[in-house]
Parts: C-alpha cells; structure tokens; sequence
C-alpha cells in the first residue's frame, strides 16, 4: 500500500518511518497469511509482494528467506494434485499423514474408488457406515456387490463417474434395490458408465431404463449381461436409452419379444457389442446395426444354434455404416471357412480386426490382404489353420500395425522372408519356433527383426504349454545383444519354452532394456538355475513371474507316449496340437497363390510321434518301449 500512495504521501511515511522505527508497522504483519491458509491459492499468489517489500522495511540486517516463500514443489497443490493419481492406496494413506494440507489434498483420492462386497457389513477390513457417509461425496467409481443397509452412504454419493451393480443381491433384489439405484442414477449426473450384471436374473426395470437418458446427459457407455427382458416395455425402455448412448453392450442375455428394430435408430452409437442375444433373431440383429448409421466398431457373436447371416450381413451392413472400421468376430455360426473372406471383401477399410475360432484359409487370407494397408490391430491368436507364413506375410506387409497376436511363426520362414514393414508395433504375441536343432544363423537373423521393433511394449515369443520344438533362444551367442534397441520394451514374456540362460544374460537384460518392468515365463529348463535367475532380475527391480517346473512337461510327454491310443478319455496330447501339428488342408486351392512362401510340411507323420532333439528324451523313450507301455 506505501508504493501505491502518490508521491507526497510517500515521503511522508517514509519520513515517519525512519524517525519512528518499524514497530508502527506490526498491524500488518498481524494481518498476514499464515501458512495454512495459503493451501489452496494459486502458486502466483503464494509470494505476494507487499511482503517482500514489508521485509526489507522491518530487517536492516542482510536478507533472510522468507517463511512465505515456497521453495519445494511439493508444497504447490497443483503438484501434488498432479502426483496423487499415480500412487497406491498404502501411499494415499501415508501421504494423509503428514501434515493438514496434504491430508485435505490426498484424502479424495482414498476414497475415488469404492468396491463393496457382499459381506461388507462382515469383514472387518471394509470401512464402516458412518466412515463411507462422511465421505461418499468424493467416491467418482463405485461397485455393489451388495446394496442392503447401503441406504445412508447411497444416498450421499453425488458425484459418480462409474457405477458398476452385479451379484446376488440384483440377481435376486429385495423390494427397494431397484428404487435406490433409480434415485442413485438421478442424484449422479455426472455418471458416464454403467455397467449391470444380472446372473441370468430379471433385468432392469422400464423405470430405471427411462432414468438413465432423463437424469444422466453424460452417460457415454451403458453394459448389460446375463439379463432377462420379458416384457415390451423394458425392451423399448432398453432401445430408448441405447439411442442416447455412444458405446452399448449386451451379452448372454435373453429377449422374450423380437422388436421392430427398423422403427429405432440410434445415431450416437459408435461401438456397440452383441453377443449371443437369445431371442432376437440374426436378421433383427442385423436391423439392429444397419440402424447405426455413425457405428465404428462392431463386437458380434450369433449364438451356437444359428447360422450367421452372410448374405444380409454384405449387402446391407457396409452401406448402412460406411464408418465401420473394427470388427470384432467369434466363430459361433461361421461353419463355412470361405464366409470369412466374403465379409471381409464387403468391407472397405478395417483398422481393428479380432477373428476367433474361424479357419483363415488360402482364401481368406487373399481376402485380409485387402486391408494390411490400414490395419492397426489385428488378432488372429485363437483362429485355425494360421500358417506360419501368413503371419510372415502379415509383418512383411501391414506397416501400420501396433498390435498383432498370431498363433506359430518358424525362424525359417523369418530367415527366407523380407524384411518387416510393420516397425510399429507396440504389442506383439506370437510363438516363434525352430524346426530340429537350434541354429545360430536363424537366430540371429530372428533377433534382427525384432531389434527393428523399437517402439515394443509387450513381446510374447512363447506359448502357453510346453513344446517339443525349439523355441527362440535368449543366448548372448545367439545374438540376444541385438535387442538393446527396444529401449521402451516394458513386458517380456518367454512362455513355456527351453531356455538355458546364465548369469550374462539375465545381467544384460537388466542393465540394458532399462524400461522393463516384468518377465514372465521360463528363463532356465533347470529348476534350480531358473530360481537363482529370477531372483537375480528381481534384484534389479522387475518382477518376475515364474511358470510350472520343466519336469512336469517330461511327465506328461512319458504318458503321452505310453497311454493307449484308443483311450479317449485322456485328452492331454491334444495340448500340443496347437503348436506342433500342422494339418494337410484337403481343401482346393488350385489358382491360389499365396505370394508369402509355400505350404509347410507336417512336422511329423502318426508313425514318429515325436521328433527327438536329444540323446535324453530317446533313452526316456527306449524305456517306455521296453517296458510295454
């Protein structure tokens, strides 16, 4: 105030001042802020400089730091407002503890999520009544696993986000269940997921239905499951909301009526997930997304009973939705392999494509071509007859590829194959195998293609079961150290593979793939040394999940080789089918070119089950034989 006065007055209290001394000043040190108060002012705010000019007026001594003066980042809100999401719960609570400020800071955060369990009012561990009231206003998810007694903390919750209701308790609901969460809807405005799981119990009311689009402008995604819809009036109350919504899903529930979906349009929809909807009929199912005329990506699944609708599905559903570019299919209903490729030659442009239990044959595969261009995610893990140079084919060609999944792919037909287009990627799943005897030259030529990766998050190069081929070996003299370039590869998972890794390597891949967090899998076939090198990688930090012992695979591969043939009971040598059989397709493929290599060869006929790689597995198989087994 002195610096703003016009000039008389200016050197009248500075007169004043040096004759008086600064004591006439203390009724404005007695109105300054004290720390506290200043917690939630903006950071600009927290040094105003009246006072650093009241501090030179008062101290003729050299200058001192002021205690208004902020000099850690951590005393800003707007930091610790910022570190708060990223922190566990044990570091919420410890942060609560330090002082007044950052307990009012981080106390929200503790509260964010909310799972309540089924016996809450039971486990000592859950936080009573009272505690969830006080502070149910800063509860933004919340899932009920039970709602019984849950009045009084319900009733406060005013600013949820998401809302997640399944179990016993909405399976078979009390008289007021459905009551309470129609007026938990209308009091959260804010919600902007709901997701419903009924247990194959009696869906949701028409009245709470017709709340959801009324009080809840917000609300983007809407998931339904195992529910029953027995009357018209929850059907249209259902088709009401869904033409409200951007994202809606529906799965493994029953429709008692088949709805006139052609008088329903749904303008806002742009994802939307159907999966195994008993009692509406394919043909109304296809009604169904020819009315979303904005749909981009389609989740679709016809049950086992009926036959998907090939015909209806090309004609009408790429002019309906000219923006569906991800498509997400189960093989239910699919028997003709051929009907893969016709729906993928319907459409014009697919960026996300998952195919599960379908055949990708000879065909089909010409007809995926027509979309490496675009495809950024593709996921074919779990489809039949993938050879090895598909998946070849597909790195060599789809160079916007972020997320591939595949089932095999052999070093050979890496070694025989071009280069990889495909140096997106940020997430790749495939068992890379080696036919015989591991060579070095394969190797390391498989470790070149892969060091071209650089943006790698997640590599996967094992599979789930022990395999009698030979897997990518992480050797040093196989040409491990290639992979230093994957700077930003965060999961590393090596499956059920042989591995004989030392010390050299597991230091290496500490020092030297600085951003990985986790590896998973099998690091060395003897029980002992994959200990000892687990522990050496969680010494540097990562975590490490260790799979099921070596010899366990060598006592299933002696019953396998001893069970009898005509036992149909034991299944367990279908476990290897996956990865080890390659069937002779009987089909015509005449005129077929497949542009990525030829057919492979069985690896082995019915007469050799089994191609040995070492002298131990023939002694374990001469035994077996002598025995009569």
């Amino acid at each position: 105030h002195v610096l703003k006065t016009p000039f008389p007055f200016f050197f009248f209290f500075f007169f004043f001042f040096t004759l008086s001394g600064p004591e006439h000043f203390s009724f404005l040190h007695s109105h300054t802020p004290t720390p506290s108060s200043l917690a939630y002012v903006p950071s600009l705010l927290l040094r105003p400089p009246h006072l650093d000019t009241l501090h030179l007026m008062q101290h003729k001594s050299p200058l001192r730091p002021s205690p208004y003066t902020t000099t850690c980042p951590l005393d800003l809100p707007e930091i610790l407002l910022y570190i708060a999401p990223f922190l566990a719960l044990k570091d919420l609570v410890a942060c609560v503890r330090v002082c007044c400020q950052w307990q009012k800071l981080f106390t929200p955060f503790i509260w964010y999520y909310v799972n309540v369990p089924d016996d809450w009012n039971r486990k000592p561990s859950f936080p009573p009544l009272d505690a969830l009231q006080k502070n149910a206003h800063n509860v933004r998810e919340l899932t009920l696993n039970a709602s019984e007694g849950l009045s009084p903390f319900l009733r406060h919750c005013t600013h949820l986000k998401i809302l997640v209701v399944f179990g016993h308790h909405i399976a078979n609901p009390h008289p007021d269940l459905w009551v309470e969460l129609t007026d938990l809807v209308r009091r959260n405005p804010t919600l902007e997921w709901l997701i419903l799981g009924f247990a194959s119990g009696l869906a949701a009311p028409a009245s709470f239905l017709r709340a959801l689009p009324e009080a809840c402008p917000n609300l983007k995604r809407f998931e339904s499951s195992q529910g029953r819809y027995e009357s018209t009036d929850q059907i249209e109350a259902l088709l009401y909301a869904m033409s409200q919504l951007k994202m809606a899903a529906s799965r493994y529930e029953r429709f008692s009526n088949n709805p006139c979906l052609q008088l329903w349009t749904f303008p806002h929809l742009v994802e939307l997930t159907l999966k195994d909807a008993e009692g509406f009929s394919p043909q109304t199912q296809v009604d169904m997304i020819c009315q979303c005329p904005n749909l981009q990506h389609l989740k679709w699944t016809i049950g086992s009973r009926a036959r998907f609708p090939i015909k209806e599905f090309c004609k009408r559903v790429p002019i309906a939705c000219p923006k569906l570019c991800g498509l997400h299919m189960d093989g239910c209903g699919l028997p003709d392999p051929e009907d893969i490729g016709r729906f993928l030659c319907s459409l014009s442009r697919l960026e996300i494509l998952s195919l599960v239990g379908c055949s990708i044959t000879k065909r089909s595969f010409v007809s995926l071509g027509r979309h490496f261009e675009t495809l950024v995610t593709l996921d074919i893990a779990d489809c039949f007859d993938v050879r090895s140079w598909m998946v070849q084919g597909i790195l060599e060609s789809c160079h916007n590829l972020t997320t591939f999944k595949a089932s095999t792919l052999t070093m050979e037909d890496i070694t025989d194959g071009k280069d990889w287009t495909a140096v997106q990627l940020r997430h790749l799943e495939v068992v890379i195998t080696q036919k015989g005897a591991p060579f070095m030259g394969a190797h390391w030529i498989t470790f070149g293609r892969l060091s071209k990766l650089t943006r790698l998050q997640n590599l996967s190069i094992g599979p789930q079961r022990w395999i009698r081929r030979t897997g990518l070996k992480f050797l040093m003299e196989f040409g491990l150290e290639q992979l230093k370039t994957l700077t930003r590869l965060r999961v590393l998972n090596l499956g059920k593979t042989e591995q004989h890794m030392s010390e050299q390597e597991v230091t290496w891949i500490g020092n030297h793939l600085e951003n990985l967090t986790r590896v998973e899998g099998s690091l060395n076939i003897d029980w002992d040394q994959q200990r000892a090198m687990a522990g050496m990688l969680r010494g540097f930090g990562l975590e490490v999940i260790e799979g099921e012992r070596y010899e366990a695979y060598d006592q299933r591969l002696v019953c396998d080789l001893n069970d009898d043939e005509d036992d149909d009971e034991d299944d367990r040598y279908d476990d290897y089918e996956e990865y080890d059989v390659e069937y002779i397709d009987g089909e015509d493929d005449e005129g077929y070119e497949d542009g990525y290599g030829q057919e492979q060869e069985p690896l082995y006929q019915s007469e050799n089950i089994v191609e040995m790689q070492d002298g131990a597995q023939n002694e374990l198989v001469q035994l077996a034989t002598e025995q009569g087994q």
